[in-house]
Order: structure tokens, then sequence, then C-alpha cells
């Protein structure tokens, strides 16, 4: 074989080597784009997951702090509206005295010390405006009481016995103190439907 047909020989072998090679390289290329598409997708769809996730974390945090700022605006205007109801009420039994029926329930607040005490030596501290009406009472129930105007109350009386041990409160004040803790529920009842005054 001459040089020229050697030359030639070669060079049609390489030829075919070097399209065999580009051959491989671009089926390599083609597959490595594939691959680096799929990765990529999969890569999106994770990133695009992760910030779902804290969309959904903040979006919850969000309406948690929201339903918990609306509770606590609720419980601060439930709040107001019962002191408002009370101060009204209170204002009404300040004045009780003034009331046409005021002996009548001075009666009654009298029978219930006595009562309580009973078997006592009983001493009643009543507000100096009730002297009267207190030793009326005392002579149409037959009771024998030490009167001591020693209180300023909006009405009512408190009693104890001679030694101190024992002391019944019974003023327009301290009775509303104690409806006021027993009808709490009462009248969030009735103002709200049933809803629980928590918090207040």
């Amino acid at each position: 074989m001459s040089i020229e047909q050697l030359i030639e020989s070669v060079e049609v072998s390489a030829g075919e080597r070097i399209t065999e090679l580009k051959e491989n390289a671009y089926r390599q290329s083609v597959e490595i784009r594939k691959a680096a598409e799929g990765k990529e997708d999969a890569i999106k769809r994770k990133h695009l997951d992760a910030i779902k996730k804290t969309v959904e974390v903040e979006r919850n945090k969000l309406i948690a702090k929201i339903k918990d700022e609306t509770r606590m605006q609720s419980t601060r205007t439930k709040d107001e509206v019962y002191k408002e109801a009370f101060f009204e009420a209170q204002k009404i039994l300040l004045s009780a005295r003034s009331h046409a029926d005021y002996e009548n329930i001075f009666r009654k607040m009298l029978q219930e010390v006595v009562l309580e005490l009973e078997g006592e030596d009983i001493q009643l501290h009543i507000d100096k405006r009730d002297e009267g009406i207190c030793k009326k009472l005392l002579s149409e129930l037959n009771l024998h009481c030490e009167v001591i105007p020693d209180i300023t109350s909006a009405g009512g009386l408190n009693a104890s016995t001679k030694d101190g041990k024992f002391i019944v409160f019974n003023t327009i004040e301290s009775r509303f103190e104690t409806a006021k803790a027993l009808l709490k529920q009462e009248i969030f009842t009735t103002l709200y439907g049933g809803q629980s005054e928590r918090g207040v």
C-alpha cells in the first residue's frame, strides 16, 4: 500500500471515529440535559412545597393571632358592659333609703341578722340615718339589741356578738357585692346568650 493510500485510510478511519465520538457526545449531552431537566423539576417542586408550607404556617399564625385579639377585645367589651350594668344597679341600690318601702327592707335585713346570731348578745351596727327606724322596729319586734351608729352605708346594717367573735354583714353594699359574685354568670347569660365570660 502506498503512502497516499495509507494516509487516506487513516483519514477515513479517523473521520469515522470522529463521527462516532461526535454522535456519542451528542447522545450524552441530550441525556445530561434530560437528567438536568428532571432534577430541575424536582428542585422546583421541592422549593414550591417548602414555600407552600411556609405560607400555610404563617397563615395559621396570623389566623391564631387575629382570633386571640378578637377574643381579647370581646372579653374587654363584655367586661365593660358587665361593669356598666352593675354600676347602674349600684346607683339604684345606693338610693334605697329614699324609697317608700325602705322600712320594710330594713325590717327584713334586721330579722336576718338577729336570726343568724340567735341566742347571742347582739350589737347592731347602723348608719346614724337609720337610728330612728332601727329603734322603732326593735320595739315592734320585741327585740333587745344594743344599737351602735358607727357605720356609713346606703342602708341595712351589720351585727356582731358583744365579744366580737361573730360578725354578720348585711348592708346594701355587702349584699350588692355578694349578689355581684353570685349573679355574674347569670348576667353574662342574659347579655350574651349563654356565652362564657372567661377571662373576666
